[in-house]
């Protein structure tokens, strides 16, 4: 309010003081004010008024009309208080259509987080129900079973892990600003893969999935946050499952680079990166490989945005929250993640780590 009074009071004061009337030239002003503070549209109409009352209220009172015995009535044509009124107008309902804008997606925006506590908690009810009938049968050990307790401690297992990842849809909110709270451990990568496959095992049977783990079981250990590992190769192999068809063929590789690869104009572009101690310049590289039908190029370019889901994914249940965590997660580890895939013939996602500190 007061920039702008700055820069259209001073001329009308001067042109009062030395009885010279100033014909009102505020075009770029409004504009450049409404360019770049784009707020309160009130302030900017009433920013347009002061300096617009001045001029067609107090020069006709005060009788600065004319210069020595020329008329100079004509600064109030009708061609400049048109031009004058459209300028106002036009930058009034640009900044008023911005604020309406702004506040529905603030609006949206809380929406959806009310949405998410309420599927957070609706989900979590029955799934602590599970775990406590699991966890009492678990703790009578007389209790004459008709099923084996490994079942029971897989489901246990299954259960504790479907809270874990309930809780992750509030996550992806806090991360922009918070980031990912990481808990980092010396991890054998193929036991975590051994681990979600194990979890996985029932979901790719169905699915008639041939899954060949080549990732070596004497690689150096990672330095990673396993429930974040976790969920990131579940994220890749249950969308793998998910955007395919049955009798598919999944590859799990690792190996070690000596630095971040560049990647191609198809993967996605990471937001932060925090660094981690590693031992030298390697890196864990980490791939998820299908020979499935693969991702058209416009969609590897937003595959990893938040709640983005593709063509196929239109009537399936989910949020498109997954492959947005995935990204999330790696890049709280220092690492990139990407896509490299040809329609027809398959994905290969792959992912960066760093390795554990040499004691």
């Amino acid at each position: 309010m007061a920039l702008s009074l700055s820069l259209t009071m001073p001329d009308q004061i001067v042109g009062t003081w030395l009885r010279f009337p100033n014909v009102p030239d505020w075009t770029l002003e409004f504009l450049g004010q409404a360019v770049l503070i784009p707020v309160c549209w009130r302030l900017h109409l009433l920013s347009q008024l002061v300096p617009t009352a001045y001029y067609a209220i107090v020069y006709p009172l005060l009788g600065i009309t004319q210069i020595g015995e020329r008329s100079t009535y004509n600064i109030y044509t009708v061609g400049i208080l048109t031009t004058l009124f459209l300028v106002c107008l036009i930058c009034d309902m640009g900044v008023y259509l911005y604020e309406r804008l702004q506040q529905s997606e603030f609006e949206s925006r809380q929406q959806l987080r009310i949405f998410l506590h309420s599927v957070s908690h609706d989900l979590k009810t029955p799934v602590m129900g599970t775990s406590i009938v699991l966890e009492t049968l678990l703790a009578n050990p007389n209790l004459d079973l008709t099923i084996e307790r490994s079942v029971l401690e897989r489901l246990l297992q299954g259960s504790d892990r479907q809270l874990t990842l309930i809780n992750s849809l509030l996550e992806a909110h806090n991360t922009e600003v918070q980031g990912i709270q990481l808990h980092c451990d010396a991890l054998s990568l193929r036991a975590i893969v051994d681990a979600v496959v194990a979890d996985l095992t029932p979901i790719l049977l169905q699915n008639q999935i041939i899954l060949d783990n080549h990732i070596p079981s004497d690689l150096p250990l990672v330095w990673a946050d396993a429930n974040q590992l976790w969920r990131v190769y579940c994220n890749l192999i249950t969308n793998a499952i998910k955007h395919n068809p049955h009798h598919i063929t999944l590859t799990l590789t690792a190996t070690l680079i000596h630095s971040v690869p560049t990647p191609s104009n198809r993967w996605f572009r990471w937001q932060w990166k925090k660094p981690l101690p590693t031992t030298h310049s390697l890196w864990m590289k980490c791939t998820v490989t299908d020979n499935g039908v693969g991702i058209p190029p416009h969609q590897c370019q937003r595959l990893f945005d938040l709640y983005f889901r593709g063509a196929r994914a239109r009537y399936m249940p989910g949020l498109g929250l997954g492959l947005y965590v995935c990204k999330q997660a790696i890049a709280a580890h220092g690492g990139d993640i990407g896509i490299d895939s040809v329609p027809g013939s398959g994905s290969t996602f792959w992912f960066t780590l760093p390795l554990a500190i040499s004691h």
